[in-house]
């Protein structure tokens, strides 16, 4: 009987190891999802889950959830109340989920794209951007159909954002392009026509937010090639130029993102700074970040938190950071292979 036991006992801890592994990939609570891209052609994207009241993290959480691999090249995820987006750009889909277990819905197949980001604008319909298609898709995310493709003037469709019954998406060239073509598409939600083309003499546009004032602020990036220097733009409600914050040669800001009080742009250049969207617009370091690959960013909308992640090589498992609104570290863990997306469930 206690040779029996003996033989048991190994297989009764990696039952109970299992176990207690698979309860705690599947989240029951708020949190922070970070979408991990994976290597590109390698089919190893995946999402990690973060619980910030008690600093635990669950990473593989779409396999765990789900038995089977979420795709090639996870670029982005939104959430909805209780439905989540997944964004998966190299396997041409869109996976719909549920929040918080990150269990599939339905799968919206975009054949022949490459899908770069969900916007929900109501209860059935969402718009997705695309990479080389020259395209904004309309889709029906209850069904799962394809509704409309509505042609962009830019070869290549990225950040979106809804500003009451408008649309506005960055139009971006490609990086083969030598011209200034890039900047704010606008369309009209109601009949999908594209209302303006703010051009901002840019090769490429790398962020869209809206501040407190009702302003909408676009990255517009650096080429040295072309001779431009970065600005962010501040356009007001007629999205036109009323101001601007001028880089000097040299500077490349990317990952612009708006702190949860709309008062100040956060973006990365070498370390992570913020800047005020009002007076003087004197740049601060917000956290030191120079020896760091950065990579992705997101604020909580909640408090304000800041996460970004530092992708190393590409290859390891992703740093993430958290820190205050105030710029204070809370703390550090390790996600999946290049974090580049985060996503809140804070409602």
């Amino acid at each position: 009987m206690k040779k029996i036991l003996l033989w048991l006992l190994p297989l009764i801890i990696l039952l109970h190891a299992c176990k207690k592994d698979k309860d705690a990939d599947l989240p029951t609570t708020k949190g922070v999802y970070i979408v991990n891209e994976g290597g590109f052609n390698f089919g190893n994207a995946e999402v990690s889950f973060y619980n910030p009241e008690n600093g635990e993290v669950s990473n593989n959480l779409f396999n765990a959830a789900n038995g089977y691999s979420l795709g090639d090249v996870a670029q982005s995820m939104y959430i909805k109340d209780s439905i989540g987006f997944i964004v998966v750009n190299n396997s041409q889909k869109v996976e719909v989920v549920k929040i918080p277990s990150l269990q599939v819905v339905r799968t919206i197949t975009i054949a022949g794209a490459s899908p770069r980001y969900i916007l929900p604008v109501n209860n059935n319909i969402a718009y997705v951007t695309d990479l080389y298609a020259s395209k904004v898709y309309m889709v029906n995310y209850q069904t799962g159909a394809v509704l409309q493709q509505i042609s962009t003037p830019t070869a290549w469709t990225e950040h979106i954002l809804l500003n009451g019954t408008d649309l506005l998406v960055e139009g971006r060239e490609l990086s083969s392009s030598t011209s200034h073509n890039s900047g704010l598409l606008v369309i009209n939600t109601i009949t999908n026509a594209i209302t303006n083309n703010n051009k901002l003499n840019a090769t490429n546009v790398n962020g869209i937010v809206k501040d407190k004032y009702g302003n909408i602020w676009v990255a517009k990036d650096a080429d040295s090639t072309q001779g431009l220097t970065a600005k962010f733009y501040c356009l007001n409600a007629s999205y036109t130029v009323i101001d601007s914050i001028v880089f000097a040669t040299g500077h490349h800001p990317s990952n612009l993102c708006m702190s949860a009080d709309g008062e100040h742009l956060l973006y990365f250049d070498g370390d992570v700074y913020s800047v005020p969207v009002s007076g003087s617009h004197t740049s601060q370091i917000f956290a030191n970040a120079s020896n760091l690959n950065l990579y992705g960013m997101g604020i909580n909308p909640s408090n304000g938190d800041v996460y970004f992640s530092n992708s190393l090589d590409y290859v390891q498992p992703s740093q993430v950071y958290r820190y205050s609104s105030t710029g204070q570290l809370l703390g550090t863990f390790n996600a999946g292979i290049i974090s580049g997306n985060f996503a809140f469930s804070y409602e």
